[in-house]
């Protein structure tokens, strides 16, 4: 029943990303750890995993859908939240669903993303002087 539940979830991250992510943004995956509070539980819970990011835009906020494998009750943890974004990292709160206990409880999680910077935005050779593009 868990590995029915862990696919439909995972079936359901992926058409939820297909069909909401706006046409200017450029989503990203992280990896991080997460750290649970609630759901019946009196200790906080760990787990690592995967979120999807709907923009990848270092120094901004994003929307966020994930899937957790909490360590303790070794269960899965589909999540949605939001995260701030920072040089390839990211720092977010999340609500998710323990698959195996049924009950909802909030996260924070940290981890790794590839972000875009407002650097790579900018054109090469666009100085006064000595630039690449610069004829004498």
């Amino acid at each position: 029943m868990t590995k029915k539940l862990a696919a439909a979830s995972a079936l359901a991250l992926t058409l939820a990303l297909t069909l909401v992510r706006p046409a200017a943004a450029d989503p990203a995956v992280g990896f991080g750890l997460s750290l649970t509070f609630g759901g019946g539980e009196v200790d906080a819970g760990v787990g690592v995993g995967v979120r999807l990011f709907s923009d990848d835009d270092e120094d901004s906020f994003a929307a966020t859908l994930g899937l957790d494998y909490m360590l303790k009750s070794r269960s899965m943890r589909p999540t949605v939240g939001a995260a701030y974004l920072m040089d390839d990292s990211y720092i977010g709160l999340d609500m998710g669903l323990d698959l195996q206990s049924r009950e909802f409880d909030f996260g924070v999680g940290i981890g790794g993303v590839k972000t875009e910077g407002d650097d790579a935005a900018a054109p090469v050779g666009t100085g006064d002087f000595g630039g690449p593009n610069e004829v004498f």
